[in-house]
């Protein structure tokens, strides 16, 4: 319900705000809407309103797909390029407005990571560090069980900006991850949480398949989805030491939802559960438990 709020608000109003103060109060609705749509150009205010529609199917992120889309058209036409000149106020006013308003309801709020019942408390809930904007909320995990080496779990949802449909946003995701090297905030909290200092520590990409299907027993849970894994490294006592691995896999959900759940196991990297099938099965099965 949230989603569909952030997506309706921002054509909405940028329509209805620009609609009141452009057009002329004296005429109709319909023929303010089409004085609109000269003032607009019809081609972007047709580009404008098609686009926006189309959000709920656009892949990787939607704001970037949408200012692709719409500003070659701007620039190509040359009815457009010098209209621009006679027309900045309202055509300023309105894509201003809603790029703002689209962005403002990013912070609308997120879902809750949860707790599954196997895992007891976190030792961080709504965890500081994480973003206002777009709305995040994130948990953390410390698990020392029955597993081949403790390991400590961090859950993040996220709210995309501008993205509804989920195709192909954990693989840009994934992309943005690996590039900017976010997760070393993963390796700092796990290292700081261990008592170690998260300056004698690294991370190396493994390279691996980029997607592992998490299937259970009972088949409640069969889902392939976008994860990395990297080694954690340390230069001491010995040069290259590997001491852990650190994988991560991701879940968007339609409307803009996406899910991260990151691994950080210690120890041997030999492990028997080498995609920490265990842990991000529990965590899928409470998704599923809470539909």
């Amino acid at each position: 319900m949230l989603s569909l709020v952030a997506w309706i608000i921002p054509i909405f109003f940028s329509f209805l705000l620009t609609l009141l103060l452009f057009t002329d109060n004296n005429k109709g609705l319909k023929l303010r809407i089409n004085e609109l749509r000269e003032i607009l150009g019809k081609l972007l205010f047709d580009l404008l309103l098609i686009s926006h529609l189309l959000l709920w199917v656009v892949p990787f992120n939607g704001l970037f797909i949408f200012i692709s889309f719409i500003l070659p058209f701007q620039v190509i036409d040359k009815k457009q390029r010098d209209s621009w000149s006679s027309r900045y106020k309202p055509r300023t006013f309105f894509l201003g407005l809603w790029l703002i308003l689209i962005l403002l309801c990013a912070s609308i709020p997120i879902s809750d990571p949860g707790t599954p019942n196997e895992w007891g408390d976190p030792i961080i809930v709504d965890d500081e560090r994480v973003s206002f904007w777009p709305a995040s909320s994130q948990n953390v995990w410390l698990l020392d069980r029955n597993l081949d080496s403790p390991a400590v779990v961090t859950v993040l949802h996220q709210r995309v900006p501008a993205t509804f449909c989920p195709w192909l946003v954990d693989h840009s995701t994934s992309f943005i991850v690996e590039t900017l090297h976010i997760d070393e905030s993963r390796l700092e909290e796990t290292a700081i949480r261990l008592g170690l200092n998260p300056d004698d520590f690294r991370l190396e990409k493994i390279n691996s398949e980029s997607k592992h299907t998490y299937k259970n027993s009972e088949e409640t849970v069969n889902l392939s989805l976008v994860v990395s894994k990297r080694q954690i490294i340390t230069d001491f006592p010995f040069e290259n030491t590997v001491v852990g691995e650190l994988i991560t896999a991701y879940q968007v959900n339609w409307g803009g939802e996406l899910r991260i759940i990151t691994v950080t196991q210690i120890g041997n990297s030999n492990s028997n559960d080498p995609w920490a099938e265990e842990i991000i099965l529990e965590w899928l099965e409470l998704g599923v438990d809470s539909n």
